[in-house]
């Protein structure tokens, strides 16, 4: 049997501040996303993509705690899809990176190190 990989790692900026929220059970998610720009043909300009970024458990506190808009990070998770029902009472689909470690690659202000976030569980 052929076995499967499902790694993401991305690397680009903060397109908006991570929103933390709590599931009924009391877990920490926080969803935000991140710019990558995707690379220029010749003569033409680099196109910017957003991806939505999921963050569970003590990963997703330490996101709230440390990013913010416009910093540099990287991003290591696994792709998924979720369908919704929009407002409009479409079925949507959507990707998200669940993301599995966080590393902030901007100096911090104070001069500090990089730091690497890593939670608990991979819950979705």
């Amino acid at each position: 049997m052929a076995q499967s990989l499902n790694r993401v790692v991305l690397i680009g900026r903060l397109g908006r501040e991570p929103r933390l929220r709590y599931t009924p059970a009391g877990e920490a998610v926080a969803t935000f996303s991140l710019a990558t720009d995707r690379p220029a043909r010749p003569g033409g300009q680099a196109e910017p993509h957003l991806h939505r970024v999921v963050a569970w458990a003590r990963t997703a506190e330490l996101a709230t705690q440390h990013l913010t808009k416009g910093q540099l990070v990287c991003v290591v998770g696994r792709l998924t899809y979720r369908d919704y029902e929009a407002r409009d009472g479409q079925r949507r689909r959507t990707a998200e990176v669940v993301a599995r470690e966080l590393v902030l690659l901007d100096r911090r202000p104070d001069n500090s190190p990089p730091e690497e976030t890593s939670g608990g569980a991979d819950t979705a």
